[in-house]
């Protein structure tokens, strides 16, 4: 009966992991195009930068 217990809680702590990576895997997409952004603007920054010198 025991075994039973610790059975259950192991499948739902692998189950439980697998969402939560599922979840952020579904997150890299938007946050690279974010991250895209920020570095051609610091891109931009830096060249301006060198202009105004």
């Amino acid at each position: 009966m025991e075994a039973a217990g610790w059975v259950t809680a192991t499948l739902a702590g692998i189950a439980g992991g697998i969402s939560v990576l599922g979840y952020l895997f579904d997150q890299v997409p938007p946050l690279s195009q974010k991250a895209i952004r920020a570095v051609r603007s610091l891109r931009a920054l830096r060249e301006e930068v060198k202009r105004s010198k």
